[in-house]
């Protein structure tokens, strides 16, 4: 996928002249960066900001649809389990995994994911400072946070996640409870996009 477009480009996309495009990015409703050469270039992810912020239509090219999924939980067997729990799962789901919460965020902020399945107690960053990280952004408070917790948790924590999750889940869980989560989310996305 393509990752940086030129003002050429970014103008054909946009339906404008070249010169607008360097004229937005002069007045800063554009982010750009100059190459070495004096080229400007815009990343994918300013485009698609840009396009989403001024209620411009995103070009089918552009729009990545794959649903993606991300496991983030400190036990091997657990995130073991999720895997294999996916397998079957039909073609467009992406699943990636997390061994703590400050890899989670990381990967969130280099790709977009429809789905956190999120460990509520890990150490370092527990799975409540990682759903107040993505419920502060903007830009990551729509992804749909599926919380698990094998221990007790306190009543503030259990408060905060059942108001900014889809919801808390227990262990041991039904896999098959948890595919069912994923897969209501994932067919409303689609019925949305639709219409």
């Amino acid at each position: 996928m393509k990752k940086f477009f030129t003002t050429s480009e970014m103008a054909q996309i946009c339906g404008v002249a070249h010169t607008t495009i360097i004229r937005w990015i002069g007045e800063g409703k554009l982010d750009a960066h100059e190459t070495p050469g004096g080229h400007r270039r815009i990343e994918r992810g300013g485009l698609l900001g840009f396009l989403k912020r001024f209620n411009m239509p995103v070009p089918a090219s552009l729009r990545d649809d794959r649903f993606r999924v991300l496991a983030v939980d400190d036990e091997g067997v657990m995130l073991s389990m999720i895997r294999k729990m996916f397998e079957g799962y039909p073609d467009g789901l992406e699943l990636h995994l997390a061994t703590h919460g400050m890899a989670a965020l990381m990967l969130i902020g280099k790709m977009h994911f429809d789905v956190v399945i999120l460990d509520v107690l890990m150490p370092d960053m527990d799975g409540v400072e990682v759903c107040k990280a993505l419920k502060r952004n903007p830009d990551t408070a729509a992804i749909k946070i599926i919380a698990i917790t094998g221990k007790q948790l306190s009543e503030e924590q259990e408060e905060y996640l059942e108001r900014n999750t889809v919801c808390l889940l227990k262990k041991p869980f039904s896999p098959s409870l948890l595919l069912e989560l994923v897969d209501g989310i994932r067919r409303r996305q689609a019925k949305e996009r639709a219409s």
